[in-house]
């Protein structure tokens, strides 16, 4: 009896390592290849264009995605505690040579500590220089199922925008969908800057906050890219983006070289 009990756990076990495997190949395919179509948008109004990308990206010809119109890319950096994109360097130094206005994000986990994370990112963020203010990806997917009340969850995405605000001088931008915005941004934050997936052209924030960047497809196709990627767009015209752009390179700037001192002696982060 003790064997065949033995046994049947066995197969039991197999079963359910079986299951789980098939569940998240089945979610990955999804993610992969059920892509929502997007909406195109008035670019005369928003011409200025930019893109995001990840590991999932593959491999990138930078030289090409400048020639098309592309102003700047936020290259996925960091994950939680401890993952770093394995692309995030060879992206994000490349696609500056090719002079393209780079930027970073960090995909957060509702289920680690802010300040871990925040460390984690500044970490493998320092030695990329002279580039536009980090986003901090706060959504739902990848985080379910979402099992910490939402005010814990608020809470320790404070820490992180504190941590790394201090350490670079400039208010993050969070990145977010509706959905998370609804449950977890949505009349907090208020000095940060808003980068919203929407797929609503006549509301594209529930509350009518002002927002910094639109992601508006998540299937764009360029050519040095394959398959697709997410388009992103400014809130405003050439003009305002020279501005924008001019002002967050000298704060950047500016900051590093007085703040040295002060970055190391807190968070033990040298930006030499």
């Amino acid at each position: 009896m003790p064997e065949i009990l033995q046994d049947m756990k066995k197969r039991y076990l197999i079963a359910l390592s079986i299951s789980i495997c098939l569940i998240v190949i089945v979610i990955f395919v999804v993610r992969m290849y059920y892509v929502p179509k997007g909406i195109s948008i008035d670019k005369d109004k928003y011409p200025i264009t930019g893109i995001d990308v990840s590991r999932h990206s593959g491999i990138i010809d930078w030289k090409l995605i400048r020639s098309q119109n592309i102003s700047f890319v936020y290259i996925k950096a960091t994950e939680g505690e401890d993952y770093l994109d394995p692309n995030y360097v060879i992206n994000a130094t490349a696609a500056q040579k090719s002079n393209l206005l780079v930027g970073e994000y960090h995909f957060f986990r509702f289920n680690k500590p802010g300040k871990t994370q925040a460390t984690n990112f500044l970490l493998q963020t320092k030695n990329i220089t002279g580039k536009l203010t980090p986003a901090l990806d706060i959504e739902e997917w990848g985080n379910m199922p979402v099992t910490r009340p939402e005010n814990e969850i608020r809470k320790d995405i404070a820490e992180f925008l504190d941590v790394v605000e201090k350490a670079t001088g400039n208010k993050m931008i969070i990145y977010t969908n509706i959905n998370s915005y609804n449950r977890f941004i949505k009349g907090q934050f208020l000095e940060n800057p808003i980068w919203i997936c929407s797929f609503n052209k006549n509301r594209i924030l529930p509350d009518n906050r002002k927002w910094l960047f639109w992601q508006h497809a998540h299937n764009g196709k360029l050519a040095g890219i394959k398959g697709f990627v997410d388009m992103n767009t400014f809130n405003g015209d050439e003009l305002t983006w020279k501005k924008y752009v001019d002002s967050e390179l000298d704060c950047f700037q500016i900051f590093n070289k007085k703040n040295n001192t002060l970055l190391v002696s807190q968070y033990g982060i040298d930006r030499k």
